[in-house]
């Protein structure tokens, strides 16, 4: 029987020779996190946390008992879609967090991977990336993983493509089906639909993030293609220049560290998003200022599934160690039609998750606006999804497709 992997050693891999960062073990249900000294010696080092692990002196320990360890540690393993896709295969299910980290070998978002060796990691190399033309094999392939159809049948039947799915299926959080692909020189996430899904997912996403750029809103590039008459949904990733460069991420779950919480928590809100703008971005106004738009934009269009793993900051500037908010994702609606106001993930405003107009407006300046910059946006918004058929068109969406969103968008005051 195989022991239970309790120390690892992290490493930034920004495209360069992988640099150890840092020490993290398990011993007695505590996760134990150390920077190394020739890490912190040097020149262009920067703090994996700047809130929860910043550097004070060397060999200072960090420790936690909760049980995903440290946030940004937990944002570089799989979660959800990808655990279940790596449970289609390993004979031996990952024991703990540093287990996690071992198996998503690098290519989780973001620049960290864990190694068992201090001089040397083991990435998923580029001759195993995903080929877009593979597509169709791995959309079949993840509607039968979506299913539970028997693993071991899946494993003898497309063994291949199976470990590719794994290794680039379970590289991002959430829980939607989904594989990351080179397509025209680049890293993209094919994101598919489901079986139970309301409507079609993929299209409605696509039509979404369009009416997030028209808006202005920091997105990544998009396109819809179709395989054997399945729509697919092609998001740029963020975090990746080009295959070998990487950026460093953290969700905003892992900055506010929050472990337990309760529903009328105003620590979990938008505003306390801001907050972090204002503590680590280099440009602080800017971000809260896209953050009160994406705001608003999420109740408008019953984005209830706006948590904070589906918030996050990118190092954008590597060399600077600049940080601002990541290009959204994961915008679309979400929850029952019927119900009004909805309710989101994180607190708007001081009648806190309620997703009205006046909740919007309650705590407009704890982004820095007055109530007349709010009350503009809040129209800009609207009218950019008053016309919302026009994007819907623009993905190829029928009219009944279209009227079945309708209740979702909360346009009134």
């Amino acid at each position: 029987m195989q022991e239970e992997i309790k120390s690892c050693y992290i490493f930034l891999d920004t495209g360069d020779t992988p640099q150890v960062v840092a020490q993290y073990a398990l011993k007695d249900s505590i996760y134990n996190f150390i920077y190394g000294k020739s890490y912190l010696d040097l020149n262009n080092s920067f703090e994996l946390d700047p809130i929860n692990l910043p550097f004070i002196t060397p060999n200072t320990a960090y420790t936690t008992a909760a049980k995903d360890g440290f946030g940004v540690l937990a944002d570089a393993t799989p979660d959800n879609w990808g655990r279940k896709l790596t449970l289609t295969q390993h004979t031996r299910v990952p024991l703990n967090q540093i287990e996690w980290l071992i198996a998503a070998r690098g290519n989780a978002v973001g620049c960290l991977v864990a190694s068992l060796s201090s001089k040397a990691v083991k990435t998923v190399g580029k001759e195993s990336f995903v080929k877009f033309s593979d597509l169709q094999a791995y959309l079949k392939l993840s509607k039968a993983v979506d299913q539970h159809q028997d693993p071991n049948m899946i494993s003898m039947m497309t063994d291949n493509y199976l470990s590719k799915l794994i290794h680039h299926g379970s590289s991002m959080g959430g829980a939607r089906p989904k594989v990351v692909v080179q397509h025209k020189g680049i890293e993209w996430i094919a994101k598919f639909n489901k079986s139970d899904d309301l409507f079609d997912n993929a299209k409605v996403e696509y039509a979404s993030m369009k009416m997030a750029q028209a808006l202005g809103l920091n997105v990544s590039n998009v396109e819809l293609e179709e395989v054997e008459g399945n729509p697919i949904l092609l998001v740029e990733r963020f975090d990746r220049n080009c295959p070998e460069r990487k950026k460093h991420y953290i969700s905003a779950h892992s900055l506010m560290n929050i472990r337990k919480v309760r529903v009328d928590d105003l620590k979990m809100s938008y505003m306390h998003l801001s907050k972090i703008c204002s503590q680590i971005c280099h440009d602080a106004i800017s971000n809260q200022l896209e953050l009160y738009k994406r705001m608003v934009l999420n109740v408008m269009i019953s984005n209830t599934d706006d948590h904070l793993k589906n918030h996050g900051f990118l190092m954008h500037d590597m060399k600077n160690h600049h940080y601002s908010l990541s290009p959204l994702f994961d915008v679309l609606p979400h929850g029952s039609r019927a119900s009004y106001p909805k309710e989101h993930a994180i607190a708007v405003g001081e009648e806190g998750r309620i997703g009205t107009a006046q909740n919007l407006l309650s705590r407009c300046n704890a982004f820095g606006l007055t109530e007349f910059q709010a009350k503009e946006i809040i129209k800009d918004v609207r009218d950019v999804l008053e016309s919302r058929d026009e994007f819907f068109k623009d993905a190829e969406m029928s009219d009944y497709q279209m009227r079945q969103l309708d209740h979702y968008y909360n346009l009134g005051n």
